[in-house]
């Protein structure tokens, strides 16, 4: 039996806010991925992928590894983790087991990311993008990663208020036959 699950999904998708309402329901501990790779890197995300995407990736996925030690945890995943063009992506997504996709719609992805500063994969040349500008960009993005994300055990609608979205994932974990 599984001791630990994943949450996957895009930025803004709500990994982060669900998942210790999910670590809670379920008696266990949340991890928030970002925070691990923030701290074994001992830089931001944003310093990181300034960097280049293939540093940041190879820290994320060594951050990843470490969870798959643990046990009773719920971990949030980058939006990019299992997703991305990296090598490191499949791997990743193979890791990353069993995964819960929360799933929005990108016009609702769109209203919660809005003058999102630490996304630097949601800026234009003059910084955050706004309106229909960061709906396409989402559109983009989300279109580049669906099929990844689609490799989830389970998939959850996420456009709804946390408490609703993390019974929804209690109930997907449940009947995965975790917790």
């Amino acid at each position: 039996m599984h001791s630990r699950v994943y949450l996957t999904g895009f930025m803004g998708s709500g990994k982060t806010t669900v998942g210790p309402l999910v670590a809670r329901a379920l008696g266990w501990r949340f991890v928030d991925l970002d925070a691990r790779v923030e701290a074994r890197a001992g830089r931001t995300i944003t310093e990181l992928i300034a960097e280049g995407e293939e540093v940041f990736r190879e820290v994320e996925s060594e951050a990843l590894v470490a969870t798959t030690r643990e046990s009773r945890v719920v971990v949030a995943t980058g939006g990019g983790t299992i997703s991305s063009a990296s090598s490191h992506a499949v791997s990743n997504r193979l890791l990353a087991r069993p995964a819960v996709w929360l799933r929005v719609p990108p016009a609702r992805l769109g209203e919660r990311l809005e003058g999102a500063f630490g996304r630097p994969l949601l800026h234009g040349a003059h910084g955050p993008l706004d309106g229909d500008a960061l709906v396409e960009r989402i559109e983009s993005l989300l279109g580049s990663r669906t099929d990844a994300y689609a490799t989830a055990d389970a998939v959850v609608d996420a456009d709804a208020a946390p408490a609703i979205v993390a019974h929804r994932v209690v109930e997907a974990v449940r009947t995965l036959g975790i917790g």
